[in-house]
């Protein structure tokens, strides 16, 4: 909380004239004290989050003249350690180890599973087994091998040599240098690794469809909205979401060689980090627009700090996400504070999402993260729903008065125009009253005036002209007819889309297809 009211503070408006003056502190002086405390608070997370494997290995660096294992592993140049320490990038080293007894007995099938950024050759009492790829002291003599692959074994072979394996091993190639490239060695009952893979990531798959949906409603509503800035960021994390997730499954789904892992986490490392600052922008426009930049600016120095300082990339990638969920909880809580809609769910969604990302950083960043965010995107769908609804409604209550305000106008109008028509007769000119006009028919050069009397009379005047002159309360309905809206009865709509109006006085008046929606707008 203490981030969150040092936050609040730097948003006071100064330097003021007059008593009770504050001067603004230099930008960096702010900035200072919450990156140093977001580092301090980061650095314990970064050392927990570092996990490995225990399994004791021996370890040998291969020799030059050594196309076979050796026969001790108790040289000078060789070590123990457990299997997690165990680092093949840029070296050749040879492996052995005792897997465990309790292999599965109850399939037929029996498989070493290598999941390692490295090529491998698998050898049982000094003979060759099985190879990934082709391992090498160089990247010109590697073959690079498969991130994950399942060697077949034979049961009695293996028995025989008391379960010891020995694995020659290189990763000479690729661009990152990983804290822990070997993930698993083990024995397992299936050829299928993709299929074991796939299970593992499937719970994270099933999000997608609500990554897709909310992309395609939120982008909708970006294009219909004035305030396209929160729509548009919320497409954008949809998509990030359903970036990131495709690039987490697709390690069970293809079986690509080892150097493409590090695009592969690149790529997701990528996503998390935008995904993390699509937060902080999100809510800091919402809740406090005043310090967008430097919330972005902070997020953006904390993530570089958690980069230098941490080199697993699991551990980068649910710092990235943990570190934009705090900044926009942070936001979230100063709109809790002055009363907005909709913080408070915001900020027991993002509470929720930090807490399971500091609670299982591996098993947030797998399947966790998507599930959290589908359930956040599913809420704001519905928030944003409710939002564009108050939105509809108030631009439908503005156009209400704007329409009243557009008619008392054109009353105004009316009352300013000629109440009476000035028709030429038989040597004298004659007054109308306008209000007495029921309709006027074009009639060649002349136009009859149809009176509520039920008299005719012969104007030299045309259509057009007596469009422009009378009052709004006159409507064109038809290329041949204007109506006097105060006598109209009822308007008939035919299946054909034109229509009929029906005056007071009994007449009808034909409605013309191309006038017929304005027609029906002006007599609403």
């Amino acid at each position: 909380m203490r981030f969150v009211s040092h936050l609040s503070a730097n948003g006071a408006v100064g330097p003021v004239n007059g008593a009770g003056a504050t001067a603004r502190r230099p930008y960096h002086r702010r900035m200072t004290r919450p990156i140093l405390l977001l580092m301090l608070w980061l650095l314990p997370i970064v050392a927990w989050a570092q996990t490995g494997l225990g399994m004791p290995v021996d370890v040998c660096p291969v020799r030059a003249d050594e196309s076979v294992p050796p026969a001790q592993f108790d040289r000078p140049d060789c070590e123990r350690l457990p299997l997690y320490r165990v680092d093949p990038q840029g070296r050749h080293l040879w492996l052995r180890m005792q897997l465990q007894p309790d292999a599965p007995e109850s399939t037929d099938y029996l498989g070493l599973l290598i999941a390692a950024k490295a090529s491998s050759e698998l050898y049982i009492g000094g003979e060759l087994i099985g190879r990934n790829g082709l391992p090498g002291a160089d990247a010109r003599s590697e073959i690079a091998g498969r991130m994950d692959v399942v060697l077949p074994l034979d049961r009695a072979r293996l028995r025989a040599a008391d379960h010891a394996i020995v694995l020659r091993m290189s990763s000479q190639q690729g661009w990152l240098q990983l804290v822990g490239p070997i993930h698993a060695i083990e024995l397992v009952g299936s050829p299928d690794v993709q299929n074991q893979t796939l299970r593992y990531y499937l719970p994270s798959l099933l999000p997608l469809g609500v990554f897709l949906l909310a992309a395609f409603y939120f982008g909708s509503l970006t294009l219909r909205s004035e305030r396209k800035l929160a729509p548009a960021l919320l497409t954008a994390l949809a998509l990030l979401a359903a970036m990131q997730l495709l690039l987490e499954v697709s390690r069970g789904v293809l079986a690509y060689a080892y150097p493409m892992h590090d695009l592969r986490l690149l790529g997701i490392l990528g996503c998390a980090g935008a995904f993390g600052l699509g937060l902080v922008a999100l809510l800091t426009h919402l809740y406090a627009p005043r310090r967008l930049a430097p919330a972005l600016v902070l997020a953006a120095l904390a993530m570089t700090t958690v980069l230098a300082l941490t080199g697993a990339m699991d551990s980068r990638t649910a710092l990235m996400l943990l570190i934009g969920s705090l900044i926009a909880l942070a936001a979230a809580l100063l709109g809790v504070r002055r009363g907005a809609r909709g913080a408070r769910a915001y900020a027991a969604g993002l509470a929720l999402f930090a807490l399971a990302d500091v609670v299982d950083p591996s098993g947030f960043i797998d399947y966790g993260f998507y599930w959290l965010v589908a359930l956040l995107m599913v809420g704001l769908m519905v928030l944003q729903a409710a939002a564009y609804s108050r939105e509809r409604r108030l631009q439908l209550e503005q156009r209400v008065r704007a329409d009243r305000l557009q008619r008392a106008l054109e009353q105004v109008q009316a009352e300013r125009q000629p109440q009476v028509l000035t028709v030429p007769g038989t040597g004298q000119l004659r007054q109308i009253a306008v209000d007495r006009i029921v309709r006027i028919q074009g009639a060649g050069d002349y136009v009859e005036l149809h009176l509520d009397d039920g008299s005719q009379v012969l104007h030299t005047a045309t259509l057009n002209e007596l469009d422009a002159e009378l009052p709004p309360n006159f409507l064109r309905v038809h290329r041949s007819h204007l109506v006097n809206t105060r006598h109209i009865d009822r308007l008939e709509r035919s299946e054909g889309g034109t229509g009929t109006l029906h005056l007071r006085q009994g007449q009808t008046v034909p409605v013309s297809r191309r006038v017929m929606p304005g027609v029906r707008r002006a007599l609403r």
